[in-house]
């Protein structure tokens, strides 16, 4: 496994990649000692992520692979569908995996995602329109997230 650390708007993301997909993009604190890029995957992931922070990328074209339950799996697959600048909530998302009365596990889901921001569980929103938490820094940083998108939609 390879990994590398970047320092973004919301703080540092540490990237790792297993063989040729990347496996997790995790939330690694406010700041943290920027580890360079070690193969040309990563240098990839870097550069769609600083682009994304800049408002330049809408839509991440990394081979993503997330260790997760097949459940997960799905949900996830469909979160990747929601698009820059939109939101769904956790109803929504149980059900199109057609699963309406599993709001609780899309939420745990979420909480579990491996990879932020490039499978974005931070466009999802409670039914009310209520942020919920966010794994990645808490809610201050979900809003940041979505009203960054939506000025750069």
């Amino acid at each position: 496994m390879e990994y590398a650390v970047l320092n973004t708007p919301i703080g540092a993301l540490h990237i790792t990649q297993d063989g040729d997909f990347i496996t997790e993009i995790k939330y690694a604190g406010r700041y943290a000692q920027e580890i360079p890029r070690a193969t040309p995957l990563l240098e990839k992931a870097i550069n769609q992520l600083n682009s994304y922070f800049d408002g330049s990328l809408k839509e991440f074209t990394l081979p993503v692979k997330p260790a997760v339950s097949p459940y997960r799996l799905k949900v996830l697959e469909e979160l990747i569908k929601v698009p820059y600048g939109h939101t769904t909530t956790y109803k929504e998302l149980a059900e199109k995996t057609d699963n309406p009365k599993a709001v609780r596990a899309v939420g745990s889901a979420m909480r579990t995602n491996p990879i932020i921001i490039v499978i974005p569980c931070h466009r999802v929103l409670q039914a009310g329109g209520g942020l919920g938490n966010y794994s990645a820094g808490g809610p201050a940083n979900k809003e940041w997230l979505l009203t960054f998108e939506k000025q750069n939609k």
